[in-house]
């Protein structure tokens, strides 16, 4: 196995923990893993990810190189392949970035990505609705398929989605954070507008202004003070 090989796999546990075992085994940065079927796949908090045949369920290797900073920061770096990816089929117009990594399509989140700390390296979990999407979600969900959007096989969506990993990855070792940081507020979703962020037993309800040079996310609250959100859950109002 090569540096931006997929491997493609028809049935498997979950793409993440298949690439954690390659990990472990001394697999290459930049390997990726495409499964047409997960039977435990698992989205952030441990929480169940529909694994419809038709989605994408990918997942890479990243093991850390020269100028890269800290791996939390990928979640944004896979956001920003993920929207430009998705531009291929989809109008820029349609799709927005939520904090920390989802991408919004039309509002409604269309795609997730998971990251885990494996062996010193990230392996970066992704999925995608391209023909189906969960009904029974506590926030709604969609698909391209389900928005009038003709989509891609997720074969074909995968080798889109791996070259623009690519070069959002060389962007940021290259421009550091403060690059992605513009890039992603370029496309955010929401900017201006009040959300509640949920924090454990917590919930804030704040102006989203900005993402912090550190990639939280920065609510302006009622009485005019910043409140800095590292972790959590955010909803719009």
């Amino acid at each position: 196995m090569r540096a931006g090989d997929i491997v493609e796999i028809e049935v498997v546990g979950s793409t993440n923990d298949w690439m954690a075992e390659r990990a472990a085994a001394g697999a290459p940065d930049g390997l990726w893993v495409r499964a047409d079927r997960q039977t435990g796949g698992r989205g952030r908090r441990g929480r169940a990810w529909t694994s419809e045949a038709g989605n994408l369920f990918a997942s890479a290797l990243c093991r850390p190189q020269p100028g890269e900073g800290p791996a939390q920061q990928l979640s944004f770096v896979a956001a920003l392949a993920l929207d430009e990816a998705l531009q291929t089929w989809v109008p820029a117009a349609r799709l927005g970035l939520k904090w920390p990594n989802d991408v919004l399509l039309d509002g409604v989140k269309c795609c997730g990505i998971l990251l885990e700390g494996v062996e010193g390296s990230t392996i970066v979990g992704i999925g995608v609705n391209l023909l189906h999407h969960p009904g029974d979600t506590e926030r709604p969900a969609t698909s391209l398929m389900a928005s009038g959007i003709h989509p891609p096989s997720a074969a074909e969506f995968a080798i889109r989605l791996r070259d623009s990993f690519a070069a959002a990855r060389a962007e940021w070792r290259d421009g550091g954070f403060a690059a992605v940081r513009e890039r992603w507020m370029s496309r955010a979703a929401g900017k201006g507008r009040e959300l509640v962020a949920r924090l454990g037993q917590e919930s804030i309800t704040g102006t989203f202004e900005d993402l912090g040079f550190d990639g939280a996310l920065r609510l302006r609250l009622p009485d005019g003070s910043v409140r800095a959100i590292h972790a959590g859950e955010v909803f719009g109002l």
